[in-house]
């Protein structure tokens, strides 16, 4: 069968998740992309494999694309009209179609009303949906896809690059956060958490890396400063450090998480943290509130070597169900379900 993958600004994180399932189908798999944040050369590097920039056109034809029509074609969610279009050409040609979709369940008005419209205009063009977890997948039970036809594992960062760090004795960091400097992710608990614990006499460093318009109140709660930069470089950051700090107001997943707990970290999260559901328990981490981190984080700083260690461990282990190995083991899946319908037709 003929394959494509459409990933909107594929990330770097997304084409080394994707990497195993390229290298084994060679020229039967097109990857097509729009513009991301990293240049196309260093995303085919990471894929090792060429792409194809999609138009932001709302009727994108695979002739347009210079590519034949596939029979089973992944796409990132319904939110991309150009992708949309590639979809229903598919279906039109009796293709299967897998959604990709990182939304969470969020118990809102406004899924309560989504569900409806999804079902009436998505749902004819989708055969299977991709979800990075737990809360992706009761957010399609409550779309109505049947079940069987949702799977887990869309997310997952490489193994390869973000490995188990040293002991807890040899981490600098007691906190490391990772992400924009934005409100939405909850810095400004976050700087009021770090004042406040230090004024009840706490002795810790802490680092953010990302780039946005709160860095200056990062700078000026005492908190270090770094820029985003390579995958390799955050990895060393991460293996350097006790405890990632999460606590956004919402994150519909957060590969960040996954990548920390690849590390041995523990995390703090909260409960607006999509992959809290997978990758947290009290053996690993404390919960918060959204916004609101001061006591998750005094609770951190209390943790001794022997909790630590085992923390580290579960970590590992809750991070081992996601990334490459898992993205493989649902493409196989739902391409053996994909030759099965083809061959019934």
């Amino acid at each position: 069968m003929r394959v494509a993958i459409a990933w909107h600004g594929l990330p770097y994180y997304a084409a080394r998740l994707i990497r195993p399932v390229v290298n084994k189908l060679g020229k039967r798999i097109a990857i097509i992309a729009t513009r991301g944040p990293q240049s196309p050369e260093e995303i085919e590097a990471a894929l090792g494999s060429s792409i194809c920039i999609a138009p932001e056109d709302p009727h994108l034809r695979w002739s347009q694309l210079g590519l034949q029509v596939p029979d089973l074609f992944f796409h990132s969610g319904w939110a991309y009209p150009n992708f949309r279009s590639l979809a229903r050409e598919v279906k039109r040609r009796s293709g299967t179609v897998v959604s990709m979709v990182d939304n969470a369940s969020k118990h809102n008005l406004r899924q309560e009303i989504g569900k409806y419209i999804f079902r009436w205009r998505y749902r004819p063009q989708v055969d299977f949906v991709m979800v990075p977890g737990a809360s992706g997948l009761e957010l399609m039970k409550l779309f109505g896809m049947p079940e069987g036809s949702v799977y887990t594992g869309l997310y997952g960062a490489d193994p390869e690059v973000f490995q188990l760090g040293p002991p807890w004795r040899e981490r600098d960091y007691r906190f490391l956060f990772v992400g924009r400097f934005i409100s939405r992710k909850g810095l400004r608990g976050l700087v009021e958490a770090v004042r406040l614990l230090r004024s009840e006499g706490a002795d810790f460093r802490i680092a953010a890396v990302g780039a946005g318009p709160m860095r200056a109140d990062l700078a000026l709660a005492g908190i270090e400063v770094y820029p985003f930069t390579e995958a390799a470089a955050v990895a060393r950051m991460m293996q350097n450090s006790r405890f990632l700090v999460l606590p956004s107001f919402e994150d519909h997943w957060g590969v960040v998480v996954h990548e920390a707990a690849l590390s041995g970290c523990g995390l703090v999260l909260s409960t607006a943290v999509g992959a809290h559901r997978d990758l947290l328990r009290a053996r690993n981490g404390f919960i918060c509130e959204p916004g609101r981190p001061a006591p998750a984080m005094r609770q951190a700083l209390r943790a001794d070597p022997q909790w630590f260690m085992a923390c580290s461990f579960e970590s590992r282990q809750l991070a081992s169900a996601f990334g490459p190995q898992r993205w493989s083991q649902v493409f196989e899946q739902i391409y053996a379900e994909a030759q099965r319908r083809g061959s019934l037709a």
